[in-house]
């Protein structure tokens, strides 16, 4: 019996060693995006999403051996928590901004965590945060418009109505750090949507599937979705949410390793 008892503790060691480097990993999606609205002057452009860094510290060396360009950073939210010393989070940005310009929206831990405390270090860092805004971004006469969403306050808080500036034939990304912001929409002036929030689960149980996500997050809980703009199949809208980079409550995950993203913008005819 002794021999099953070892034999239980080393599958349960390798458990959790699997635990750990699922949470600890550098993992790149290569995504593309294809429109005819990219711009020719964009096509071709890499954007580094990264979103719910939480409490980890990235290594630049990492970092930039997983990604070896990009000319954006997407930043989607909880690039902090409460306890998460601001040095911490000020090398993280610091980091991201040698990779490219850098422009973030807040999650509803950096809200806990003091969202004047996080919006100060993102302003010194360089970073653009995007409170219910848009910016246009030139190449060559061209344009392209991100605009990132304010994240309420809590649950018993609603966004706000604003849904971007962008015109009808700019392509346009919209960031936003919980997905649940579609639920009940109809209507979309993005192309675009980058979202995080929901770790997918984090934890996803052989049969049983995430043991965290509920609700509207059983359907829309990680990877890539298509809504369709104004009931016409013609017109898509593209939906990334993230796993997300870091771990929230315990540093560990099971069938659902972190993740950051380098999307492709593809111009089609």
């Amino acid at each position: 019996m002794e021999w099953m008892g070892a034999g239980a503790a080393i599958i349960m060691l390798g458990i959790l060693g699997r635990m750990i480097f699922e949470a600890a990993g550098y993992r790149v999606r290569q995504e593309i995006v294809e429109s005819g609205k990219i711009p020719a002057a964009f096509d071709g452009c890499k954007i580094l999403f990264i979103t719910d860094i939480h409490r980890r510290k990235l290594s630049e060396r990492k970092l930039r051996a997983a990604v070896p360009q990009a000319d954006l950073v997407l930043v989607g939210g909880d690039l902090t928590e409460k306890g998460v010393p601001e040095s911490r989070v000020r090398s993280n940005m610091g980091v991201l901004g040698r990779l490219g310009p850098v422009y973030a929206v807040l999650g509803n831990h950096d809200l806990k965590a003091g969202a004047r405390r996080v919006e100060r270090i993102l302003e010194q860092s360089g970073a653009l945060l995007l409170k219910d805004k848009s910016v246009v971004l030139t190449r060559n006469g061209e344009s392209l418009v991100i605009s990132g969403l304010m994240q309420p306050l809590s649950r018993n808080h609603s966004y706000s109505s604003f849904t971007g500036r962008a015109r009808k034939e700019q392509f346009h990304i919209m960031l936003v750090h919980d997905p649940i912001w579609i639920r009940g929409k109809k209507k979309w002036k993005a192309d675009l949507i980058l979202a995080g929030h929901t770790h997918g689960g984090q934890i996803i149980l052989p049969l049983l599937g995430p043991v965290r996500l509920e609700g509207f997050y059983q359907t829309y809980g990680a990877g890539w979705f298509t809504l369709e703009r104004n009931k016409k199949p013609e017109e898509q809208v593209r939906l990334l949410i993230s796993r997300g980079f870091g771990t929230s409550h315990i540093p560990l995950r099971f069938g659902c390793p972190s993740e950051l993203h380098l999307i492709t913008l593809n111009k089609t005819p």
